[in-house]
């Protein structure tokens, strides 16, 4: 039997679009000026706005764990606030829903999903309008890092590389690039751009000269030994960002895993040929947004169908909700997770090691 949060992500996932039809309906009898002007080109208009805002709800129940819904709230308040939308419009728009499924939901179920709204609603009124930036030119790397994204955002991508290219001439590893440039300058460019510093073309042109920069890196990476343990690793389906896929897939390669990296967006329905015909030791799988967290429910569980009993294999996740919510590999059914290279490393050594 189902328990009521789970029951209640089952219902909303199912209904979404009718629910966020009657809130959108309900904001524009109470409060028609928060959806006079509608959402900045940027986002999707109301309704759509609202579906997603469901959406992530459900996955907040689904593992009852509201911290998932709080932050996304929070990262929509400053993005929406750099973008003149009305500062009463997040907190009308949470109230909508609950009124919308205050009336449609059986009562045990009701009360679950109005604590979860409730504690969004706390938290997004303290939550920060503004986010610091993440560049400190006394940090590691961090006059490099600084110059790098300069060239970035003036649009001079092969002097962006041919710095990348000099500071490996000059004996920067692989691993101090990883976490010292790349991985800020793409922190950094997500910052700028949710506080509407750059335009969303200047953040694709970046996240295109990272993919560059680490094209470079993998030629450097050392080969593996014929006998070492073999590491399968991709992106759950729908998620579309491989950056820290990329960066972690090849940490495990520079600390002497075999990795056969699958990319993005791989459906649980494509693992069957892999885990049939080759070697694999370990998976491991990016989650990059809270709205994929319920489809890697769905591919461990059926990785776990077809890997059973002796033929267990361990499985790695990773991605931003894990750091929101550090017990959520448990209830993912997943052995491990990591936030950052360096766990992904140090937890793939363990579970290897854990299966010899």
């Amino acid at each position: 039997m189902l328990s009521p949060h789970r029951f209640a992500a089952r219902l909303l996932r199912t209904s979404s679009r009718a629910y966020a039809a009657a809130a959108v309906e309900r904001l524009q009898r109470d409060r028609p000026q928060l959806l006079a002007s509608g959402l900045p080109a940027a986002f999707a208009d109301p309704l759509d706005d609202t579906q997603v805002r469901i959406l992530h709800l459900a996955e907040s129940l689904e593992f009852d764990r509201p911290a998932l819904l709080e932050h996304s709230m929070a990262w929509y308040k400053v993005a929406l606030h750099h973008r003149d939308v009305p500062a009463e419009y997040l907190a009308a728009n949470l109230d909508a829903i609950g009124a919308a499924l205050r009336g449609e939901l059986p009562a045990p179920v009701s009360g679950v999903v109005m604590r979860h709204l409730q504690r969004a609603l706390a938290h997004l009124e303290a939550a920060p309008l503004e986010l610091p930036s993440l560049m400190s030119r006394s940090a590691p790397y961090g006059e490099l890092a600084a110059r790098f994204l300069l060239a970035v955002l003036e649009g001079r991508g092969d002097d962006a590389m041919d710095l990348l290219r000099q500071a490996l001439a000059d004996g920067a590893t692989i691993p101090e690039l990883h976490d010292h440039v790349l991985t800020v300058v793409q922190r950094e460019t997500g910052r700028m751009w949710s506080m509407a510093e750059i335009v969303i073309a200047d953040e694709h042109y970046g996240s295109g000269i990272v993919d560059r920069a680490l094209w470079l890196l993998h030629e450097r990476l050392p080969r593996p030994a014929a006998d070492a343990p073999h590491i399968v690793s991709l992106g759950v389906g729908g998620n579309l960002h491989d950056f820290g896929l990329r960066l972690v897939a090849q940490r495990l390669q520079f600390a002497g895993f075999a990795v056969h990296h699958l990319g993005a967006n791989v459906p649980a329905s494509e693992l069957e040929w892999i885990l049939r015909d080759r070697p694999v030791d370990l998976l491991a799988i990016s989650a990059t947004l809270t709205l994929h967290l319920h489809t890697l429910v769905q591919t461990i569980e059926s990785v776990r169908a077809r890997t059973g009993g002796s033929r267990h294999v361990p499985i790695l996740v990773g991605g931003p909700p894990f750091e929101v919510v550090p017990d959520l590999h448990q209830l993912v059914g997943a052995d491990a997770a990591a936030v950052d290279a360096g766990q992904a490393v140090a937890a793939a050594g363990r579970l290897i090691a854990a299966r010899a």
